[in-house]
């Protein structure tokens, strides 16, 4: 509980009115990186299904060949509730000079915020290990080889030999996505629009994305990701503590989530025995991804 003896200086006059109680945030980034909405449910589950194969040739009198679609294992995500209070003595509130003490709404939202960023950015900090966050077959996001459920061949978004970003990095990183295959092993269109990466990176970013000439080069040649795939968006994710990733993504394809339960909600109330504010915080989130396709990404 905030008390008088702890926030003492609130009581005294003269200090100086540009308190440094709180800082500005970045623009919400989460919602730039997953997809945002909200479920009904205890649990969401998802399951992937394989369709058919090219046709086998057949004879003149020769039966046609029948043959069943090829069902995965389902896969079941749960919510996280998150909460947090604080309480504040009604004796500090009154002997506040300043009226910081009970600033409760600002702090409580900023903390709402903040959780929401890194449980986002965690999903990122996880792709390449799956420590915590599991797709389809309970691989990670990103991986050079995953499993096809109708297929012998495998899947890849992850490049064999992991390369920092720059002209070669994500020209290898786009020919990576067009090989992207489905579950029977064809491949399938993809269209990578948006770079996700660490502060120190986007710089490197901004230059391949904004320059018509090829960056890092003494020859006025055209800058070939500019030319034939043209702008990708570039997001800093400035919660996420894995500096070295990088990755691309297919906005339209994608498939990683942060769903509300519950959204954000603020109570206050007041305690009769202790006669203090008490403020509390809760949100219920579920983030996850289950198929790996429309993502690819790199650890150098």
């Amino acid at each position: 509980m905030q008390v008088r003896g702890a926030f003492n200086h609130l009581l005294r006059p003269g200090l100086r009115r540009d308190f440094r109680d709180s800082y500005d945030q970045y623009p919400e980034e989460y919602s730039q990186i997953l997809r945002v909405g909200s479920q009904d449910r205890a649990e969401v589950e998802a399951l992937n299904v394989a369709g058919l194969p090219r046709m086998p040739s057949r004879g003149e009198q020769e039966p046609v060949t029948y043959i069943d679609g090829v069902q995965g294992s389902k896969v079941i995500y749960i919510d996280t509730e998150y909460a947090l209070g604080m309480q504040v003595s009604q004796r500090l509130i009154e002997d506040d000079l300043y009226n910081r003490a009970n600033q409760n709404a600002k702090w409580l939202g900023r903390s709402t915020r903040l959780t929401q960023e890194y449980q986002a950015a965690a999903l990122l900090d996880d792709a390449f290990t799956g420590a915590v966050f599991t797709g389809m077959n309970g691989e990670p996001m990103i991986a050079t080889s995953h499993l096809l459920i109708n297929s012998a061949s495998t899947g890849a978004n992850r490049l064999a030999t992991d390369v920092q970003i720059g002209i070669t990095g994500m020209q290898a990183m786009y020919d990576l996505m067009e090989r992207t295959l489905d579950e029977t092993g064809d491949p399938i269109p993809i269209m990578p629009d948006t770079v996700v990466v660490s502060v120190a990176d986007s710089w490197v970013a901004a230059q391949i994305n904004d320059s018509q000439l090829e960056p890092f080069t003494q020859d006025n040649q055209v800058n070939p990701i500019l030319a034939r795939k043209g702008t990708a968006r570039a997001i800093v994710a400035h919660y996420k503590t894995q500096n070295n990733d990088w990755f691309m993504r297919d906005t339209g394809l994608h498939d990683a989530h942060f769903l509300f339960r519950v959204r954000p909600q603020f109570r206050d109330t007041f305690d009769f025995d202790t006669i203090a504010a008490k403020y509390w915080a809760r949100q219920r989130i579920n983030v996850y991804f289950f198929d790996w396709r429309g993502w690819a990404g790199s650890k150098p």
